[in-house]
């Protein structure tokens, strides 16, 4: 984060020259879905129609948790790391209420969560998605999380400490797919004069769709559901390797923010 912010220093730069190049999509989006790596490689749908939507930093796509997950962490939240993530009065009260199991309180937060309370409610114990890149066409849609000098993914929100960044961000947009084809990836930071990916992201990329990860993030996903969500990720892949595909410049790669 803060000057080497990949949001501005890798997403931006890369992505707007991309949408510049092909406000449609259709020259560069088949050829982008074709670089990340996995083991095993996924199988791609390249979308057929035009882009509807492309989103990133400084206007980044917001996805709502799904309600079922909502549902899940009220009946089986786990006290915070902070004091200050309790919240403060009624909002601490209730939430400590729920970790206690109390009945009466988790049966007033799925009322709350029925009746589609304020994304700051106390029941809400999950904030939307954010990925670093949202892309949306008739039939699919595709979210990007872009990395720079983080080693590996991040894990864990204040009040699920399993859930994977990743996974949460194909989670929420498997609610709003519509019959479209989803996909996922992450985009990382090279080995130095390489377009390789380091091995610990491929590791980490492979470690996302297994067994336990699945089920540790998705508990409230029946079992096809998590393979579906699972089989959309498609790996990992690199800056450099982005910009080698494209011909884009390595110095629209910025150092860092001024």
């Amino acid at each position: 984060m803060g000057k080497y912010d990949s949001s501005r220093t890798r997403v931006t730069p890369v992505f707007t020259r991309l949408l510049c190049s092909d406000p449609a999509g259709k020259s560069w989006i088949p050829a982008l879905l074709g670089l990340p790596e996995s083991e095993p490689r996924r199988p791609v749908s390249p979308p057929a129609a035009e882009l509807d939507e492309a989103r990133w930093w400084p206007c980044e796509e917001r996805l709502a948790p799904p309600l079922s997950l909502l549902r899940w962490l009220v009946q089986n939240a786990k006290a915070p790391k902070h004091e200050s993530d309790w919240g403060t009065g009624e909002t601490g009260e209730k939430r400590k209420a729920l970790v206690r199991r109390e009945p009466e309180v988790v049966q007033q937060a799925l009322r709350r969560l029925a009746a589609d309370v304020a994304e700051k409610d106390w029941a809400v114990l999950e904030g939307p998605s954010q990925p670093d890149v949202f892309l949306a066409t008739k039939d699919t849609v595709i979210v990007v999380e872009g990395k720079r000098t983080e080693s590996g993914p991040t894990i864990g929100t204040t009040w699920f400490p399993e859930r994977h960044q990743m996974l949460r961000h194909l989670d929420a947009a498997w609610e709003i797919r519509e019959g479209r084809r989803l996909y996922g990836f992450f985009i990382v930071e090279a080995l130095p004069d390489t377009v390789e990916v380091p091995k610990d992201w491929a590791r980490f990329a492979a470690e996302t769709t297994s067994t336990t990860a699945l089920a540790a993030s998705l508990p409230h996903r029946n079992a096809e559901e998590r393979q579906r969500i699972g089989e959309s990720f498609l790996g990992v892949t690199t800056w450099q390797a982005v910009c080698s595909a494209f011909q884009i410049p390595e110095a629209v790669l910025i150092c860092e923010v001024i």
